[in-house]
């Protein structure tokens, strides 16, 4: 008969809070901009409290994580102040939250998919051109080399230098404001109520241009006046205005 020690459980392998709060929210497809903090916060204490009946070390962060929650929590418990305007009243207590959690998915994203790249693509070795004995250098014959190749030869040795020394250049990259590609973004919304990523980052001049335009996307998402689609992996994101950013 098997003893009851004998008991093997396989636990989900989480590399922190953050991915822990997010396995709870995908998991039972909750908006992450709309978090229930107090049925999260409770499951999350269910996690930590197995992990403890299993005698599992647990890290520091994941009280830290713990306490922040109940924090948020017990914000939402106080009473509302009645005798202050709704614009006056203090922000939503999760928006630190969601913001960590919207930035650790979308890194987590990017990991993921470059992991699968570096399953895909097969391992390549480079290896420096080896010289056999017999074509070691040798002195020229005297009176048998022509000024010609003497000169091709010379050519050959600064293009082969060239190629070992490439030319250094600066490159100036111009600043691109935010707030510019959040007013261009908006502005373009208004004109149509969808817009595609891959199309709008054509138009676009730099680089620098471009990644002002992600957090643009983003902190619309944040404020929930824009709304993101995906149809499949990799594929274009639609960029749709809502109700909200009108």
């Amino acid at each position: 008969m098997k003893e009851q020690n004998d008991l093997t459980l396989t636990l989900p392998n989480f590399s922190g809070p953050l991915d822990l709060l997010l396995h709870l929210i995908q998991s039972q497809a909750i908006d992450i901009y709309d978090i229930p903090i107090a049925k999260i916060t409770g499951q999350y204490l269910e996690y930590l409290a197995k992990w403890q009946k299993l005698d599992l070390q647990i890290a520091g962060e994941y009280f830290v994580m713990a306490s922040t929650l109940l924090r948020i929590k017990s914000q939402y418990l106080l009473p509302k102040n009645d005798f202050i305007e709704p614009e006056d009243q203090p922000d939503d207590p999760r928006e630190e939250l969601v913001e960590q959690l919207v930035q650790y998915s979308i890194f987590k994203k990017i990991s993921e998919y470059l992991k699968q790249r570096n399953e895909e693509v097969p391992l390549t070795v480079s290896k420096e051109p080896s010289v056999s004995n017999e074509n070691e250098i040798q002195p020229l014959p005297l009176g048998k080399i022509s000024s010609q190749q003497l000169v091709d030869a010379f050519n050959m040795v600064i293009h082969r230098y060239k190629l070992r020394n490439p030319n250094a250049g600066e490159i100036k990259v111009e600043e691109a404001s935010i707030e510019d590609m959040t007013r261009d973004l908006t502005k373009r919304l208004a004109q149509n109520k969808r817009l595609s990523f891959f199309k709008y980052v054509k138009t676009l001049h730099n680089v620098d241009e471009a990644l002002s335009l992600f957090l643009a996307i983003l902190e619309l998402c944040r404020h929930q006046k824009l709304k993101i689609i995906q149809r499949k992996n990799f594929s274009d994101l639609i960029l749709e205005g809502t109700a909200d950013g009108n």
